[in-house]
């Protein structure tokens, strides 16, 4: 049972607790459940930090470095930092002496290094983790601060750009006209080719001929209808002025405002009977004039459209008329068209290519003056990122908020297993046992140092021992403190 128990204690995953925790395996494996259970929570907790101090460096380097060595930057630190922290967690058990009271000053004063390395690595831990959360943020304060610094330079390249593009521009206008007259002279040869196989010389002369009489015929329709529409004006103008005369007639005939006496005569009845006649062919006289614009509008529509034809019929025929001699000359202005376009695409090619030269040419000039500020992204231009980010008018107050409060969280993080160990956590039997076990090695280095001063004194033939009884009590008072 014994046997089994002793195997169970001192079992493999045992031992690797304790060498973890950096703790005494025989000591740790007298102590109860409860002093296991610490350093089970110790690795643990070691465990975790290692994961999460890993991961957080690892995607931090990660933007300044490929993922290879990301990975091993952020181990080599996490292990770093692990062991340091194995170092801490496996002297707690010397934070307080079970055989005093209360706190020494030396004590306190020893854990001043140790908060002093928490708090590095916890500012060094919260300005990565910053860094690597605000990525967003920095890279855009980045280009902010590179197109600020870079005003004057991209302003002096684009003005020298746009003069080296003077020539380039005047090319490739020549190069668009060229290209659209290809495209007219080669539509225009196809025209040409699908007239000569529809149509036929004396069917196209016929053809225009008739046309040529239908639309004549039309003409003709449309002066009569002229015509007839000015004399229907004429004759409309004339009966409204004699219905204002005899209208006036049997007006003054009636009323006596001719200096006679009033009177209704056969005047004023020749009058009265004259211009009702009148009132009665003016509309008459105005639907003819109606009808007959209307007619006109009608002609001169067909007119357009017989025109239309009569023209196109003509183009066809002045096409097929000079056919031959329009094809060889347009064949000809093609193939000049077709070597000036080479040559100009040719000229277009080597003004780009002088003008990348130049351009580049220029850009060293300018970098040579100092006037280009390069995009970094290393880890100090992050930083100073950073800190312009916090200094921004608009997001400054958040960005710094932020920072704080990352900077807090790390801090209790390192802090807290040395403020939990003085202050709240009872003390454990493993503590009592390591300064019981310790307590024990003093006072038996002290015996034998005692024999071994005896000893010498006893060869040597001294009286007076040659130091103290008890050299070792500020020793001992150092090693219990």
């Amino acid at each position: 049972m014994s046997s089994r128990s002793s195997e169970q204690v001192h079992s493999r995953w045992f031992d690797i607790i304790a060498f973890l925790s950096l703790t005494d395996t025989e000591v740790l494996a007298k102590s109860g459940r409860y002093d296991r259970m610490l350093a089970y929570a110790m690795v643990f907790r070691q465990l975790v930090t290692f994961a999460f101090t890993f991961m957080l460096f690892a995607y931090g380097v990660s933007l300044f470095v490929g993922t290879t060595g990301a990975v091993i930057a952020g181990l080599v630190f996490a292990m770093t930092l692990f062991f340091l922290d194995q170092a801490i967690i496996g002297s707690d058990w010397a934070l307080r002496n079970p055989f005093k009271g209360g706190l020494p000053i030396r004590t306190l004063l020893g854990l001043v290094p140790r908060i002093l390395y928490s708090l590095i690595i916890a500012y060094g831990l919260a300005t990565l983790a910053e860094i690597s959360l605000q990525a967003d943020a920095i890279d855009e304060q980045i280009q902010k601060d590179v197109a600020q610094n870079n005003q004057e330079y991209f302003s002096r390249m684009q003005a020298y750009e746009e003069e080296l593009d003077t020539a380039v521009v005047l090319t490739e206008q020549r190069i668009q006209d060229t290209v659209a007259e290809i495209q007219s002279l080669r539509e225009e040869q196809t025209t040409l080719k699908v007239n000569d196989k529809e149509y036929d010389q004396q069917t196209i002369a016929n053809s225009v001929d008739n046309q040529q009489s239908i639309v004549n015929k039309v003409i003709v329709a449309r002066d009569s209808a002229t015509t007839e529409l000015t004399v229907l004006n004429e004759r409309l103008v004339q009966t409204r002025k004699d219905y204002d005369f005899w209208f006036n007639e049997a007006l003054l005939e009636r009323t006596g405002q001719d200096g006679r006496a009033p009177t209704e005569g056969p005047k004023y009845r020749r009058a009265v009977a004259t211009y009702t006649d009148l009132t009665e062919q003016i509309p008459l006289i105005q639907s003819n004039i109606d009808s007959v614009e209307a007619r006109l509008l009608e002609i001169n529509a067909e007119l357009d459209q017989e025109t239309l034809v009569l023209n196109d019929l003509q183009q066809i025929q002045n096409t097929l008329d000079g056919k031959e001699q329009v094809m060889s000359e347009n064949q000809t202005a093609l193939v000049l068209l077709q070597q000036q376009l080479q040559q100009s695409q040719i000229e277009l090619t080597q003004q780009i290519d002088n003008k990348q030269t130049q351009l580049a040419e220029y850009k060293q000039k300018l970098q040579a003056d100092g006037l280009f500020y390069e995009q970094k992204t290393g880890v100090l231009s992050r930083f100073l990122a950073l800190k312009s980010l916090h200094a921004d008018p608009e997001l400054g107050q958040a960005a710094l908020m932020f920072s704080y409060l990352l900077k807090i969280f790390f801090v209790a993080i390192e802090l807290m297993p040395v403020i939990i160990k003085l202050f709240f956590s009872p003390f454990s039997f493993y503590s009592l046992r390591m300064y019981r076990k310790m307590q024990e090695a003093l006072l038996v280095e002290k015996l034998r140092l005692e024999e071994l001063e005896r000893a010498y004194m006893s060869k040597s033939g001294r009286k007076e021992p040659v130091m103290s009884s008890r050299p070792d009590d500020d020793y001992e008072g150092k090693v219990l403190a």
